[in-house]
């Protein structure tokens, strides 16, 4: 009977302290009242530009890192590549057996008749072919192809990267004409490109080379992640942006606005698909004055923003005025063409 009451005892302190875990964990107990924004106003843009995303291009001084890694899951074919080892054996004259390197032009030598391709065919397509170079020299040729030593190209770059600091990765610096230089690889132009098409041009020339090797790429450093600034404010000039910023934000980043800017009619140029200039008025008068960031916009890579010293109306964003707003220097970032879009200030 003792045991019974004791028993009946725990289990009824167990449901008093599960009930109220289950107060806690349903959300009925709220310390405080949930916090609220005054009169409504809105604070951050519904949709906001990521800082880094596929629309971004790959600029001379960026850091770009290449990961490699191996393939080794199980193919249909092998090819035999530049640098491979492959003994050739003729089952009726073994005096003709070969042990051969293929070349850098993708060749080996045999017996006789010269150079024949080697590279980019499988054992069984290479035996094939030596059968019909020796067709006319030899009495039924029956030529056996395999492979000695293979996968020198792996075996090289593996040494390039296992002692490169960064391990099985290299580091690489977009030159000033738009390329980087990888293990094994000519100079590639990345500049221009998407970090993706980037990443698939890579990869597309480590596979003409060394089958099996695949690559990621990322961006260390985008030194070409700039935001140009002038008109009517304290510094004129460009501004790494080391973040999401707004149009707002990067005149910040220029000291701010100058006495005589007109900052409701500051004009953000940007670029649409097609590389061409776009323009945009944006009212920084009202965004100070009632706090509403949702009328403010983020910029994005080499996006221009002008400060004027008067207002500026729709002729702004014609043509001819939008290209004369563009720096100089920035004519390699737009297609300047006859067409520009036209972006109204509530748009």
């Amino acid at each position: 009977m003792i045991c019974s009451t004791d028993n009946k005892f725990k289990t009824a302190i167990k449901w008093m302290v599960g009930s109220a875990l289950m107060v806690l964990l349903s959300g009925c107990y709220v310390p405080h009242e949930a916090a609220t924004v005054e009169d409504g106003k809105k604070v951050y843009e519904q949709d906001p530009l990521p800082y880094f995303d596929t629309d971004y291009q790959i600029s001379p001084g960026d850091r770009l890192e290449v990961t490699y890694h191996v393939d080794v899951e199980q193919k249909d074919r092998y090819e035999i590549a530049i640098g491979d080892q492959i003994r050739i054996e003729f089952y009726h004259y073994p005096q003709m057996d070969r042990t051969l390197n293929v070349r850098p032009d993708g060749r080996v030598t045999v017996p006789y008749k010269g150079d024949i391709m080697a590279a980019g065919r499988t054992p069984m397509e290479l035996s094939a072919a030596v059968n019909e170079v020796y067709s006319d020299f030899l009495t039924m040729p029956q030529s056996t192809v395999s492979l000695i030593r293979y996968g020198a190209k792996i075996r090289e770059l593996k040494e390039a990267i296992r002692t490169a600091p960064r391990g099985q990765s290299r580091e690489a610096v977009v030159q000033s004409d738009g390329t980087v230089s990888l293990p094994l690889l000519s100079a590639i132009k990345v500049a221009g490109k998407s970090i993706n098409q980037a990443g698939d041009a890579i990869n597309l020339e480590y596979e003409k080379s060394v089958p099996g090797m695949f690559t990621s790429t990322a961006i260390l450093q985008a030194t070409g992640n700039r935001v140009y600034v002038f008109g009517a404010v304290q510094r004129p000039g460009f501004y790494q942006l080391n973040g999401p910023t707004t149009v707002l934000q990067s005149i910040a980043l220029a000291g701010g606005f100058a006495d005589f800017g007109e900052a409701g009619s500051t004009l953000l140029i940007s670029r649409d698909e097609f590389n061409r200039p776009v323009g945009r008025l944006v009212d920084l008068a009202s965004v100070l004055s009632s706090g509403n960031s949702g009328q403010d916009y983020f910029v994005r890579q080499s996006d221009v923003v002008f400060v004027p010293t008067t207002t500026l109306g729709r002729a702004a964003l014609v043509g001819d005025a939008i290209r004369r707003m563009i720096p100089v220097n920035l004519g390699f970032t737009y297609t300047l063409d006859d067409t520009v879009d036209l972006i109204g200030p509530n748009q």
